[in-house]
């Protein structure tokens, strides 16, 4: 399992447009520029994934989109050229993007919509489904995952609202999954934030959350992910935030607070790529790039 977001200007010798990203992420104490720090510390998704994921050049058996905003899509087109997808899972949302509009952002490469449209529409050779909570078949069974949101009935009604809104919200349609692994659970929450989506996590599979053993921060650690009875269910062994301080928007703190010093909390923007390995003898252990971190975190 490896969650990705790419950086479309990643290759190219002129990494301006990367200010985006990282404004407000690279501590003031950083010897780094926002430029050196980009090629020296952020991995290129289809190459690492090449290089260390790809056993004997199968591809890419489930590609999972959590919803469908532009920075989950970011980088399909070149993943899907370079590295076989072969099933696709997407919740069976009502957005739609005119890639001519001309607020198209230019941070985000409108080949990717393009191409998600085609996967979505039935126009590739992708298995493309749509499942939601409670789904599981032979395809994905022995993987032992489990959908815990949304519902369909919950897609249905984010539909109806999002209709009748100037400004569509997505991310409360964000699948929750749980991998359960001999070694306990890792819950990918996705970009969840309203809390009327937490209560409803917490009502309908509250239960499946006390053997998480590893939480990777909902909405990027953002605070606006951060729902603290959901967290205590959980009181996991390690919290990973996959890109890290956002000053007043970061949740680390809050993490920090209701949490025990037993947790060990890591961010991808301090310790770079952070690997998660199960063993079949039930040991998990957490592998970091940068283990003795990149660089003074802002106070």
């Amino acid at each position: 399992m490896v969650d990705i977001n790419d950086w479309k200007d990643r290759q190219d010798p002129d990494v301006a447009g990367l200010g985006y990203f990282l404004r407000n992420l690279i501590s003031s104490s950083s010897p780094e520029s926002e430029e050196e720090y980009a090629h020296e510390y952020l991995n290129p998704p289809v190459e690492y994934y090449r290089e260390n994921v790809n056993d004997g050049g199968v591809g890419i058996w489930r590609f999972i989109l959590t919803h469908p905003d532009m920075d989950h899509l970011s980088g399909l087109e070149k993943l899907d050229d370079r590295v076989e997808i072969t099933e696709f899972w997407d919740t069976f949302h009502e957005k739609t993007l005119s890639v001519d509009q001309n607020d198209w952002p230019e941070r985000f490469d409108p080949g990717d919509w393009k191409r998600y449209e085609k996967i979505r529409h039935n126009e590739t050779n992708h298995h493309y489904i749509n499942p939601t909570k409670g789904i599981k078949t032979s395809t994905w069974k022995e993987d032992d995952i489990d959908i815990l949101h949304p519902s369909s009935a919950y897609v249905i009604r984010k539909n109806k609202e999002n209709a009748n809104r100037s400004n569509e919200e997505y991310n409360d349609l964000s699948y929750v999954l749980k991998a359960n692994t001999v070694a306990g659970g890792i819950l990918l929450p996705g970009d969840l934030e309203e809390e009327d989506a937490w209560e409803r996590l917490l009502e309908y599979a509250g239960d499946e959350l006390e053997d998480v053993r590893v939480l990777k921060a909902a909405h990027h650690g953002r605070d606006n992910g951060f729902y603290p009875e959901a967290v205590q269910r959980m009181d996991p062994d390690y919290v990973i935030i996959s890109v890290g301080k956002k000053d007043e928007h970061d949740a680390q703190p809050d993490y920090n607070r209701i949490l025990s010093d037993d947790t060990e909390i890591y961010s991808t923007r301090q310790h770079g790529r952070i690997k998660v390995t199960v063993t079949k003898e039930g040991e998990l252990t957490l592998d970091l790039e940068e283990p003795d971190g990149i660089f003074d975190l802002p106070d």
